[in-house]
């Protein structure tokens, strides 16, 4: 009986202290779950995706747009300059880009030549030729009835009095031009001062484009005089040709003069010239016949 009653005191004092150790691993418990709470790192943050965008509306490949149509190209070339200063520099000051031929004898060529050459005017030499009609070409002129020395050593002479001259042009030789030997003789100078030829063509006899073809010096035509009447009617009769011609062939050369009524015509039609054609240098438009 002692034994027993022994045994069951054991017994009733080993239960708090059970109890005490399994309070105390609760406690343990409860804090570490607690501490990892704690020290957990946190959740990333969901970002919305973006909405979708709108796919755009299905439409056919759209054409790409033309291109603006060029405008044509005109040389506009001045004639028998070098003779009245106050008159011709009244033509530098058009504001337009023109090309001027000189007189290789008129008293004002050098001076004149050289200032349309300061302002970036293309020159050229109006070489005078024998007029079918009789018509004095003026001092210097080229004659049929001249040798081949005579006209050679003439034409070399002529152009070197034209300062900055890069191209040449008659002025008459109506007669002259019609002659393919001396025209020959004429054009084999002028390719050998490396300058090209304007066939003025004051005949439609002229030789000169079949030299140019035999002798591959770069080379252009006359299309239109622009003033041969100095009439109003008959200026606005050659500008709506000139500008039908160059809408239809793209490129046109065009003579005229320094006159008085040239200058106001064509001050008066400035803005017309500028919108409907491109005006160019001669040179844009010479090339060597094939």
């Amino acid at each position: 009986m002692a034994r027993r009653s022994r045994k069951r005191k054991a017994e009733k004092s080993g239960l708090p202290g059970a109890l005490a150790w399994a309070l105390l691993g609760l406690f343990l418990l409860l804090t570490l779950l607690t501490l990892l709470k704690i020290f957990r790192p946190p959740a990333p943050l969901s970002v919305p995706s973006p909405a979708p965008r709108p796919s755009p509306p299905h439409t056919s490949p759209s054409r790409s747009s033309p291109r603006p149509r060029a405008l044509p190209r005109v040389a506009l070339i001045i004639d028998d300059m070098g003779q009245r200063p106050s008159l011709e520099r009244k033509f530098f000051a058009l504001g337009l880009p023109l090309n001027f031929s000189f007189l290789p004898k008129a008293p004002f060529t050098p001076r004149l030549a050289r200032e349309a050459h300061q302002r970036g005017f293309t020159i050229l030499v109006h070489l005078p030729m024998e007029a079918e009609n009789g018509a004095s070409p003026g001092p210097g002129a080229l004659l049929v009835s001249m040798s081949e020395k005579e006209i050679r050593y003439r034409t070399r002479y002529l152009l070197s009095l034209v300062p900055f001259a890069e191209g040449v042009n008659q002025h008459m030789g109506s007669l002259f031009s019609q002659d393919p030997l001396r025209m020959n003789w004429v054009m084999q100078e002028i390719k050998n001062k490396g300058m090209f030829f304007v066939d003025s063509k004051t005949t439609p006899h002229s030789v000169a484009p079949f030299v140019a073809e035999y002798l591959k010096i770069p080379f252009a035509q006359r299309d239109i005089f622009l003033d041969n009447s100095f009439s109003k009617e008959a200026l606005e009769r050659e500008l709506k040709r000139m500008l039908q011609e160059a809408q239809r062939k793209g490129r046109v050369v065009v003579i005229a003069h320094p006159h008085p009524q040239t200058l106001e015509f064509l001050r008066r039609h400035r803005r017309l010239l500028l919108s409907k054609i491109r005006l160019v240098s001669i040179k844009e438009l010479v090339e060597v016949p094939r």
